[in-house]
């Protein structure tokens, strides 16, 4: 009879967590009235949670789905936060770009603890006038970094294939190799020498570029409300990583200032580094954090975005020469500057085409609904919804990008084949004879993988001579392939599209 007892009060607790939880979990779920919007799965709000649970591993593929049946309307999909609206027609596209910040915001996203979910980079909210400020920095100088940039990047692929025997195959971690890589640069550009090569800021920005593929650590934030999520976080990998590198930061922002005030750091070249930057920030107390925020988002994007370029290229080979004769010829005549990058189309072309393949991130402009927001074809979003476009399925729709949208003469069914040169035909007399609407850098409704009007990425031009870059020393340099020929398959994370972190590729040097 005791024992039954127990047995009785054990499920009786058991019943008590499961209700309580559940209603905790129902509390903490954004609930706007959506009804009025279609759903991909069930729309009862239990078995929308099947669905929630699936769009952890299988977001990019539910997106798919509603895409293909609700082409130019718009859909949702379930999350274990919310309920998620996704634009997918052109017209509307448009209105949500000419919205104002006061109707949708841009802003009001990376706070979200869902957000790793839905893009990677997130990291922590930067305020707008602080971002903009940085990236203009960095824009502006893109000119005098660039030799720092061609520095690092050479030191980096000399020491990572020291030791290739003679002409023969190296296999390399392949992620191993883009994070480090792209971590040098960016750092190089971010804190200057010496600190870039410090070993173990180094050793902490490579492991903050791989925590995106921390899954697990995202997909819990949704379970948990979000009191108890900013707990747990403290004890995270990855806060522990970052709570180091903002001491570092810190420490090297402090070093600066004092060298600077001492006269010592005059005749430096660092003067063009986003460091000396913020010893004039007029909030120099956030100078570092803010510092550190950018910096870890542009890691991880450029890193994820680089390991997509570096597969394509080495599943598809053929495409390394024509790129190596163009670069040959250019830097023989010009060397390594901002306005010989631009005159490389075939090497323009060959990241757009890999970012329209393999966007990191399946959806593009989110947004907050900040008041009752109204389509012109009466499609309603209710106050505190979040809201985004479906870019990577508009990226390999043939029925939508015709021959106005990219630079055929393909036909529009060659749209969902990787075609390294796609962008790279001549256009209407330009500075490099390359047609505005095809370059690397330009964002259209049609070209989203960096966002699209006002808020499209402020450091896309930046990024875009990095990945360039990379791309031409590695073309110019190494050959590259998998060993099989077939490009690994990607991970999927919510509704991010990561290169596959355990491939392995061959690279010979030339």
């Amino acid at each position: 009879m005791e024992a039954e007892g127990d047995y009785s009060s054990a499920i009786f607790v058991v019943l008590f967590v499961a209700v309580a939880l559940g209603l905790l979990v129902k509390s903490e779920r954004a609930e706007p009235d959506l009804k009025h919007i279609p759903a991909i799965g069930w729309s009862t709000y239990l078995l929308s949670y099947l669905d929630a649970f699936k769009f952890s591993s299988r977001g990019t593929t539910q997106l798919s789905r509603g895409y293909n049946k609700y082409r130019s309307s718009v859909f949702k999909i379930s999350t274990l936060k919310r309920w998620l609206p996704i634009i997918t027609g052109t017209h509307s596209i448009e209105e949500l770009r000419k919205a104002t910040e006061d109707e949708v915001s841009f802003a009001n996203i990376a706070t979200e603890p869902d957000a790793s979910l839905y893009f990677i980079g997130h990291c922590k909210a930067v305020s707008p006038q602080h971002l903009n400020g940085m990236t203009r920095h960095i824009t502006q100088n893109t000119t005098f970094l660039i030799p720092d940039l061609r520095e690092e990047i050479m030191l980096v692929l000399r020491n990572a294939t020291s030791t290739a025997e003679g002409s023969g195959w190296q296999e390399m971690d392949a992620m191993g190799l883009v994070v480090q890589l792209t971590s040098r640069a960016i750092n190089r550009v971010f804190v200057g020498l010496p600190y870039a090569r410090n070993e173990e800021f180094s050793a902490l920005s490579t492991s903050a570029a791989r925590d995106v593929y921390g899954f697990k650590f995202p997909l819990l934030c949704t379970l948990l409300p979000k009191a108890l999520f900013s707990i747990i976080r403290i004890f995270s990998d990855s806060h522990t990583t970052r709570r180091r590198l903002h001491w570092l930061v810190t420490t090297f922002v402090r070093e600066r200032k004092h060298a600077c005030e001492a006269g010592h750091d005059k005749n430096e070249p660092n003067n063009h580094d986003l460091l000396s930057w913020t010893l004039n920030d007029e909030c120099t107390q956030k100078s570092p954090e803010n510092l550190l925020s950018l910096s870890i988002t542009a890691n991880q994007t450029i890193s994820m975005t680089f390991g997509h370029v570096l597969y394509h290229l080495a599943a598809n080979p053929k495409y390394a020469a024509p790129m190596r004769k163009e670069i040959e010829g250019i830097v023989m005549r010009e060397g390594w500057s901002k306005s010989s990058l631009e005159r490389m189309r075939k090497v323009d072309s060959f990241v757009k085409e890999s970012m329209r393949m393999s966007s990191i991130s399946s959806i593009s402009m989110m947004r907050k609904v900040m008041k009752p927001f109204t389509f012109s074809d009466g499609t309603h979003l209710p106050q505190g919804a979040l809201v985004a476009v479906a870019a990577e399925a508009r990226h390999l729709d043939s029925l939508n990008n015709t021959s106005n949208t990219y630079s055929s003469p393909l036909p529009s069914s060659d749209i969902a084949i990787f075609d390294g040169f796609r962008f790279s035909n001549p256009g209407p007399a330009g500075n490099n004879g390359m047609h505005a609407q095809f370059q690397l850098v330009t964002t259209t409704a049609d070209a989203l993988a960096w966002g699209y009007g006002r808020h499209a990425c402020p450091g896309r031009f930046f990024a875009a001579v990095v990945l360039k870059m990379m791309l031409a020393h590695v073309v110019l340099h190494y050959d590259v392939r998998f060993e099989d020929g077939v490009r690994p398959r990607d991970v999927l994370v919510g509704l991010n599209r990561l290169p596959d972190p355990d491939a392995k590729v061959l690279v010979r040097k030339r």
